[in-house]
């Protein structure tokens, strides 16, 4: 069994007055890669800040192993101040790669930032993922890691972490991240951590079972005081008397109940609220080009054209820098096309959604947010009182009335969500709008723009959103085109994979990279490979091959609808199988890939 790195012990966090977690026992191991899950402000981040030493516990007590190094890459991390890359990289680290940090930042395209100007998001991103990567940590604590990265260098990240074999915690709403990194879920429910061994697929079937049974438990509970405090009622008062140990077990059962009851939480019934009906045409672009300067000839966008219709549904995709959010700046007429023209519809009430979340004002706060003045909104055609309408959206009173300024991510985005349900609109434009969400107002969201018959354009790099919202893509290539796809990104993916977006680095390059400083110089003068090596270089891609299917078929198989209630069994199996095949996979393509290696170094 591996051993352990962190062990708590009757852990108890509080945050403004409220318990996050109580009595919480967990223990993370050497290899863990941990899928923290729940509700926003549930202490998912608040643990990961309690390890890395930046907020206390309130009670309890946590145990590191010895010597044990941690690297912290918080949620909303801040802009680095930094002259030289290679400088930031190799502070803190006792026995610096530099040709591992030159890779690194070639690999990520960070060569080329400018760090007079203010770096964007993904840019701040990329920066902490590579510093973490680059770590000499044991344990990385990943909060929201593809937050503001595009799909290319999402994909890129996945395979990193699977090479590191480093232990990891991470939070994060991309389920289709999810379900490639953890090997553990952590379920943050009710002031408790509930464990869950094996991958992240199937977790809200899990999730879904383990509240049915706290529903009977709370049930039986509920019968059972009711009964006790029938007795209390009805009995003689003498009798009570010499029962008092009675009465004490009823008060404490009592107190119980009301801890550990299920409160049934009413679905947020949101509908986007839609005005008139657009003309037909909603916008249409006629070959535009586009340059931040009207004398550069390196067009972001290049005769480009583009009609969109009512009701029609289409996400955006492609690498960070190559014009997505200039593109929808100029359908909605902040930005003039340096050639061609842009022609609107009529009747088109459009609300943006902006993902760097510039329209809330830091120094006013969600009440006033919703409204500037009164205690009041209109929803739907109903004055509801605006304490009312900001619970829907998971804001109490005190929350409401805090400034915007101490909002999480999570926060300001279901803060943007509720001014977006408030309005009314009949085209939507979506710039990055899953960053931050929890699963619960994600799916609201999901479900939500399913059911919107209006016209919406999406920004994403949520794989997973992207297929249930849209059924059109305009993929941003990397030859400085644009991309017109019927389908959804699943549909595009099977297609083409990211090849037609900027990736980084070739697979194959990539690859090479990683285990070329891991060779010794004594194997790199060797005049030959033996037999072994040659008979392994031979056979090797035929099982890794071999490996890879198989992994598919359990895969599916675990993916099947009920899978874990109907057969448990079945369920356990295979996740032990798609365990130990993993590690095959892994074992097979490190000993080819250091073969090949070796061989390209021979035969140079």
């Amino acid at each position: 069994m591996s051993r352990p790195l962190i062990t708590t012990q009757n852990l108890k966090i509080s945050r403004s007055n409220r318990t996050l977690l109580n009595n919480v026992d967990i223990s993370i191991h050497e290899h863990d890669r941990i899928i923290l899950v729940g509700e926003n402000g549930c202490g998912k981040s608040s643990l990961l800040r309690t390890f890395r030493g930046v907020e206390e516990v309130d009670d309890g007590t946590i145990w590191f192993s010895p010597n044990l190094k941690l690297f912290y890459l918080e949620q909303e991390p801040p802009e680095p101040s930094i002259n030289n890359l290679v400088d930031f990289f190799i502070k803190d680290i006792e026995f610096p790669d530099l040709s591992k940090i030159n890779d690194i930042i070639e690999q990520l395209n960070l060569k080329n930032i400018n760090h007079r100007k203010k770096l964007s998001g993904g840019e701040i991103r990329k920066i902490y993922i590579a510093k973490s990567i680059l770590s000499e940590s044991d344990i990385l604590l990943l909060d929201e890691p593809t937050n503001h990265i595009d799909l290319p260098t999402i994909d890129w990240l996945e395979r990193k972490l699977l090479y590191l074999k480093k232990t990891m915690i991470i939070i994060s709403h991309d389920q289709e991240f999810l379900k490639k990194i953890g090997t553990k879920t952590y379920w943050f429910h009710k002031q408790k951590i509930f464990k869950r061994e094996g991958p992240y697929i199937n977790f809200h079937e899990w999730s879904k079972e383990l509240i049915e049974i706290e529903k009977s438990q709370s049930h039986k509970m509920k019968q059972k005081v009711k009964s006790e405090t029938k007795w209390s009622i009805e009995g003689i008062s003498a009798r009570r008397k010499r029962n008092v140990g009675r009465v004490r077990e009823l008060e404490k059962l009592s107190q119980d109940f009301n801890e550990t009851k299920i409160i049934e939480k009413k679905s947020m019934d949101l509908v986007l609220n839609k005005t008139n009906e657009s003309a037909l045409n909603v916008v249409e672009a006629f070959d535009i080009s586009f340059a931040h300067n009207s004398n550069n000839k390196n067009n972001i966008i290049s005769n480009f054209s583009l009609k969109i219709q009512r009701n029609d549904r289409i996400g955006i995709i492609g690498a960070n820098g190559t014009g997505k959010t200039t593109l929808i700046k100029i359908l909605q007429g902040i930005y003039f096309p340096t050639i061609g023209r842009i022609k609107f519809g009529e009747h088109i009430n459009l609300k943006y959604f902006d993902q760097n979340k510039e329209s809330i004002y830091l120094d006013s706060t969600p009440w006033r947010t919703m409204t500037e003045s009164g205690d009041y909104v209109d929803f739907k055609g109903e004055k509801i009182h605006v304490l009312s309408y900001l619970k829907k959206f998971l804001f109490d009173e005190k929350k409401s009335l805090q400034s915007n300024s101490t909002l999480s991510g999570g926060e300001k985005a279901r803060l943007l969500l509720a001014k977006l349900f408030l309005n009314e609109h009949n085209f939507l434009i979506l710039d990055e709008p899953t960053n931050d969400l929890d699963f619960e107002t994600l799916s609201l969201l999901k479900e939500s723009i399913k059911n919107y018959d209006g016209t919406v354009l999406i920004i994403s790099h949520d794989r997973f959103f992207l297929d249930h919202t849209i059924d059109r893509l305009l993929v941003f290539e990397n030859d400085n085109k644009i991309l017109k796809y019927v389908g959804n990104f699943s549909n595009y993916y099977e297609k083409y994979g990211l090849s037609k977006l900027r990736v980084n680095q070739t697979e194959s390059k990539f690859r090479q990279k990683e285990f070329k400083n891991k060779k010794s110089s004594e194997n790199i003068i060797k005049k030959k490979l033996t037999f072994k090596e040659t008979y392994e270089l031979k056979i090797l891609p035929q099982q890794i091959e071999n490996l890879e299917k198989e992994l598919k078929q359990l895969e599916i198989l675990l993916s099947k609808d009920n899978l874990y209630n109907d057969d448990k069994k079945t369920f356990d199996e295979t996740i032990n199988l798609i365990t130990k095949t993993k590690n095959k996979l892994s074992l097979a393509e490190e000993k080819w890939l250091q073969i090949q290696i070796l061989n390209d170094e021979i035969n140079k």
